[in-house]
């Protein structure tokens, strides 16, 4: 029996040298996405996402994310083919959007809308000058880490880019809330890597875009103290 216990002793000693250190592959992945003093200079994001040709046509969307805590959006594809746009700030706790069809209104932040603040950060540039994640634990190619009250997985591929984050329902959630989003393509953008083709999963739904970005990208600030507008177009930060 005893001639077993180096062979443990061994195969124990390997396990332990190929468990890789959460913070080091974290490292890797933000050096890969362009580097930590790249990721925390950038203020703002502009995205522009056409569905891709595996879909069927429809009309575009655009996202303008203003670090850390403000986001626009103007869906060119809502519920029933109809058009939304929102504005969130979180700092005023203010919500707004213009549906067409709908009267404009303005509320509170929901958790979901507290959830994007983080996500955007996660699925885009990974770490920011207003968020660092933590790293928990590293499962073959799939990074764990906790930011915001959330857990996200981070499946990396060869590259240490992420190509999948999912984010799963927090315990006793109510109403249950997963993020999914398969991230391919990545270009180099003024010095970022970011994905050219995202993919968002809800439930059996999947929505695949092709992707373009603006990086610091210029905005009239007052676009968050106004009520939404969908007649002044999809990108109305430009507006002064």
């Amino acid at each position: 029996m005893h001639r077993w216990l180096p062979i443990t002793a061994l195969l124990a000693g390997i396990a332990a040298a190929d468990a890789a250190d959460p913070q080091e592959v974290w490292e890797q992945a933000v050096k890969a996405k362009g580097g930590r003093e790249r990721l925390r200079g950038v203020y703002s994001l502009a995205i522009y996402m056409k569905p891709a040709d595996v879909n069927l046509r429809g009309p575009a969307t655009n996202w303008l994310l203003v670090f850390p805590d403000r986001y626009f959006e103007f869906d060119g594809a809502g519920a029933g083919g109809s058009q939304r746009a929102i504005v969130v700030d979180a700092t005023a706790d203010r919500v707004a959007t213009d549906s067409t069809g709908i009267p404009r209104n303005a509320r509170h932040l929901t958790s979901y809308e507290h959830d994007r603040l983080a996500l955007n950060q996660i699925v885009f540039l990974l770490e920011s000058a207003w968020l660092q994640a933590r790293p928990v634990e590293v499962q073959h190619n799939v990074l764990v880490v906790e930011a915001a009250g959330r857990t996200y997985r981070l499946f990396l591929n060869s590259a240490n880019l992420p190509e999948r984050v999912l984010s799963p329902p927090m315990p006793g959630q109510k109403p249950k809330i997963q993020y999914d989003y398969r991230l391919q393509r990545y270009r180099d953008f003024q010095g970022v890597m970011l994905p050219a083709r995202v993919t968002s999963i809800d439930g059996v739904r999947a929505s695949i875009w092709d992707v373009d970005y603006e990086i610091d990208a210029k905005y009239n600030p007052k676009l968050f103290e106004r009520m939404p507008d969908l007649g002044n177009g999809p990108e109305p930060w430009r507006m002064r």
